[in-house]
């Protein structure tokens, strides 16, 4: 039966426009690459630049890094607060840029900025056949942890939200997959885990993001009641998994990130309810006490609360 003119109309014309934002994407994404080749001093120059633009000029999300910090530190004095402030901006210049590198950044490169620390703490669990759920939070640079692959022997999935941008989703996408990490969409993740549940494997979930109110824990952290993702631990639970705190944490000279792994539990079955979301929360305020301008404080921790 011979299709009606109008329906073919509308396929080629849906078709057509497939084609354009492909284009558009492709074009874009050369640009961005090329970008990320650039001599590190005129990355430099980039990365104050983004720093004057988001602090001076656009002022990102301004109010919500002011209101987040003297919540969290309700001792510290205003001008405390507007140093953190500056410094917490100084920072996401550099992560935007040091985000971009990684587009075009060799393995040697990064290992040189990478040191990552301990993963036979991992390689010791995955050889007792023990699957691994690796929890993190919004601090330092996390997406170096793309590079985690090349140091065990077994896979690597990373848990994430996929972005309104569907050319930001793309470009995050190649980011995070280039050194092996294979990605799992969040709404995915459970299915997959539970199905794959015999193939020992290490799983990344970033666990300080705004949680949907069915699956959060309100805990004390930063001095305020704290809404939790609860995902991670009841994944936890589910599959017996060994869960590792990673503490991404400046090098005290140099540029470059230091990674160090530690133990939440082993026998997460056995601890009580919320004690593994409790302890991520410790381990993370302790990160974020140590240097509190790398932590994400412009996403709205706190902008829901349980009831």
């Amino acid at each position: 039966m011979k299709r009606p003119a109008g329906i073919a109309r509308h396929d080629m014309k849906e078709t057509a426009e497939v084609r354009r934002r492909k284009l558009h994407y492709e074009l874009l994404f050369v640009l961005v690459y090329l970008v990320s080749l650039l001599p590190a001093g005129m990355l430099k120059i980039l990365q104050r630049l983004l720093y004057w633009s988001l602090y001076k000029v656009v002022r990102y999300r301004y109010d919500v890094v002011v209101q987040n910090l003297s919540r969290s530190f309700p001792k510290r004095s205003y001008r405390q607060i507007q140093a953190i402030t500056r410094l917490f901006y100084r920072h996401l210049g550099a992560l935007l840029v040091e985000t971009l590198q990684l587009l075009s950044m060799s393995e040697e490169e990064h290992r040189r900025n990478i040191h990552i620390h301990n993963p036979e703490v991992l390689e010791r669990c995955h050889g007792e056949g023990r699957n691994i759920i690796i929890v993190l939070g919004h601090y330092g640079n996390w997406e170096c942890l793309n590079i985690l692959p090349r140091y065990l022997s077994f896979d690597v999935y990373a848990v994430y939200k996929p972005e309104s941008s569907r050319f930001i989703n793309r470009l995050l996408y190649r980011i995070r997959s280039r050194f092996g990490i294979k990605l799992l969409a969040i709404n995915e993740t459970a299915r997959f885990m539970l199905s794959h549940r015999d193939k020992q494997n290490a799983y990344i979930f970033i666990a300080d993001q705004s949680p949907s109110v069915r699956a959060k824990y309100e805990t004390d952290f930063l001095h305020q009641p704290t809404g939790l993702f609860t995902g991670a631990e009841q994944l936890a639970k589910s599959l017996d998994a060994v869960v590792i705190y990673a503490s991404v944490r400046k090098r005290t000279a140099g540029k470059g990130w230091n990674v160090y792994f530690s133990l939440i539990t082993q026998d997460p079955v056995d601890v009580e309810s919320y004690e593994i979301t409790r302890t991520f929360a410790w381990y993370l305020e302790h990160d974020i006490m140590h240097a509190p301008e790398y932590w994400l404080w412009s996403h709205k921790q706190w902008e829901r609360r349980v009831h």
